[in-house]
């Protein structure tokens, strides 16, 4: 892994050709976003975003990694479900994480999002329209979050989640913090791996450059959090670890046992 990824950040002669590209897809990307939400503002004004966001909104987001040359194929876990709202953990790679979410993801979603990041203007405003839940610092910052998760659920919105909190910097997976898995166990909601790999290929951190890559992504099964200890809940969160490595650095799905 380390040696791929030390080759992917050096020039290569194909940049030449890239950088101009990477222009077009950059320009695209958030002139394509901008069309999507002038789209959906008039209905947002009658209708709840997640009664109509995985009919285009989602699928149409995910556009964006294919005109970047990189292919989309998504991998279906058999025991995920689509009828109750899950906790999403995706590996944290690229400033397009999210685009690969919403191209895997035919669920409503929102996603936890700094609380100071809903006050600027129109981004703001945005995120809040699509249910994203606001984190907080301070005590008992846990147990509000807990509750806006259960409400997002109960609606029939699943939360996308990057227990890393900070994006690779060598391709490899960070340590989890354990804060995500603390109050999906609290809330009782179960959380999905979802891992993906190509994305590091494609577009690392710091990078401009869109080098085409192919993005596989494994939504794997869902793994049931309420009620467990704390010695238990680190055992979930070692396995869920294991489930997104296997997937990212060996395209290896989970087995199938229990």
């Amino acid at each position: 892994m380390a040696d791929r990824s030390d080759k992917r950040r050096r020039f290569e002669l194909r940049d030449v050709l890239l950088y101009p590209w990477s222009l077009v897809v950059w320009g695209f990307g958030l002139g394509w976003l901008g069309l999507l939400v002038l789209t959906a503002l008039p209905l947002m004004l009658v209708v709840r975003f997640e009664r109509f966001q995985t009919l285009w909104i989602h699928p149409m987001v995910g556009w964006v990694l294919w005109v970047g040359l990189s292919p989309v194929r998504v991998f279906h876990d058999p025991r995920y479900r689509r009828d109750r709202g899950v906790v999403f953990v995706q590996n944290h790679v690229s400033m397009l994480d999210a685009y690969a979410a919403c191209a895997a993801i035919r669920v409503p979603l929102c996603g936890l999002e700094n609380a100071a990041h809903l006050k600027i203007p129109g981004y703001g405003w945005l995120m809040r329209a699509a249910n994203a839940v606001p984190v907080t610092r301070g005590a008992g910052q846990f147990a509000r979050i807990a509750t806006l998760m259960r409400d997002r659920v109960r609606r029939g919105i699943s939360v996308l989640t990057f227990p890393e909190a900070h994006r690779t910097l060598d391709g490899q997976l960070r340590p989890f913090k354990r804060g995500v898995f603390q109050i999906a166990r609290d809330a009782g909601i179960p959380v999905v791996p979802l891992a993906v790999r190509g994305m590091y290929e494609m577009l690392p951190k710091g990078a401009f450059l869109i080098r085409p890559s192919r993005i596989d992504i494994y939504m794997g099964p869902p793994l049931p959090t309420e009620g467990l200890s704390d010695e238990e809940l680190d055992v979930l969160m070692e396995r869920v670890r294991t489930i997104i490595i296997d997937w990212v650095e060996h395209g290896r799905m989970a087995p199938t046992e229990p």
